[in-house]
């Protein structure tokens, strides 16, 4: 492989994962030169496509990842009673609750931030912004009820890795709680957005600190299987039924805010055997289902407009699950932890993500 030109060798390591290459790394010092170039590195992380990540709902010491190109890992904390939570991610960051407090990280660089506790999942939302080409600041933006009648006010607390600040931003509108339709609420254009039981979005600006709300109905027909997730520059609703799934993208989201159907596919999942099956991620790029029979994870891939089957969840699982799809980054990011010592749990989350990690789940609920 040694005499495999440049570009060549560019084309088998991009459907290489992180652990192969640590692997191929130590095997030879003129392939270890090749990866470890600036360069390759920047292009392998822009090519990469999005891993995926699942937890218990209620937490669990366990945690699983399938890489796009095939193979499992699976990871189980030192502390079989500490439980790991994940709250979000973005630009390869993961929002987590660990060791009984926040944890903001990027696996791949090894960094993180511990942050003070916030454990109210749906309320908190991880930002990350552009500096430039190489570099991200973070900030986690916990929304709350200051009062709540015929009427709800809002507010929002900010933390950048030190302290969470009050925002001097409020919002005041009609009441109506938070979705379940929503997993987490979704970072797009610069803000986070927060879905409503009456089909509103609450967006907030963590730069700007504003915030508003978009007044939206739900498309007619929707279907009780429905997923609010992150679109190609749009928020998406994904709607599926038993045969067919809609993708309907947000338009116009300053003014006049519709719903539009952008696409619809044939539900390659569903057939009269399967009584149960979740819309579990999308991206934009992929969505992923879940049946809960036999566990099977399958995804659609919407570039190459075919289903694949990406694994499946072990039968030890808890069937309740929180699926992410992550794609890992190799920038900077401010306000992370340069050099701080890491307790085993985290450590090992991270090199389940980059391929270090060879610990293995057993046979126990998570």
């Amino acid at each position: 492989m040694d005499s495999l030109p440049g570009h060549l060798l560019n084309k088998v390591f991009f459907k290489t994962d992180l652990r192969a290459l640590a692997m191929l790394c130590c095997a030879s010092t003129s392939l270890q030169s090749h990866i470890q170039n600036p360069s390759f590195v920047s292009e392998y992380y822009s090519q990469i496509k999005s891993s995926l990540l699942h937890i218990s709902t209620y937490g669990s010491p366990y945690l699983v990842y399938h890489h796009p190109h095939g193979g499992s890992r699976s990871h189980k904390t030192k502390n079989s009673l500490m439980e790991c939570h994940i709250f979000g991610c973005c630009s390869g960051l993961l929002l987590l609750f660990i060791d009984d407090r926040l944890c903001v990280t990027n696996p791949i660089r090894k960094k993180f931030r511990f942050l003070t506790r916030r454990d109210k999942r749906k309320q908190l939302g991880l930002a990350v912004n552009q500096l430039d080409r190489t570099t991200h600041n973070f900030k986690v933006v916990f929304i709350f009820e200051m009062a709540k009648t015929d009427e709800t006010k809002y507010g929002f607390e900010i933390n950048a890795g030190d302290s969470w600040t009050c925002s001097k931003t409020t919002l005041t509108c009609h009441t109506s709680n938070l979705d379940d339709r929503m997993k987490n609420p979704v970072y797009l254009d610069g803000a986070l957005h927060w879905l409503r039981n009456d089909g509103s979005i609450i967006a907030f600006n963590p730069e700007t600190e504003k915030a508003r709300l978009i007044k939206i109905d739900f498309p007619q027909g929707l279907a009780s299987r429905t997923l609010f997730a992150p679109g190609v520059n749009s928020l998406t609703l994904v709607s599926a039924n038993g045969e067919v799934i809609y993708f309907y993208a947000l338009k116009n989201i300053l003014s006049d805010s519709k719903w539009v159907l952008e696409k619809q596919i044939q539900n390659g999942v569903f057939d009269k055997n399967i009584v149960s099956w979740y819309v579990e991620a999308y991206n934009g790029k992929c969505l992923v289902l879940r049946t809960w029979y036999d566990g099977v994870v399958h995804v659609y891939d919407l570039i190459d407009n075919k289903w694949v089957v990406m694994g499946s969840v072990p039968t030890w699982c808890d069937a309740n699950r929180d699926f992410f799809l992550f794609t890992p980054s190799s920038s900077s990011v401010v306000g992370l932890d340069e050099i701080l010592a890491c307790g085993d749990s985290l450590r090992l989350i991270m090199g389940l993500v980059d391929g270090s990690s060879s610990e293995k789940g057993g046979e126990a609920t998570c």
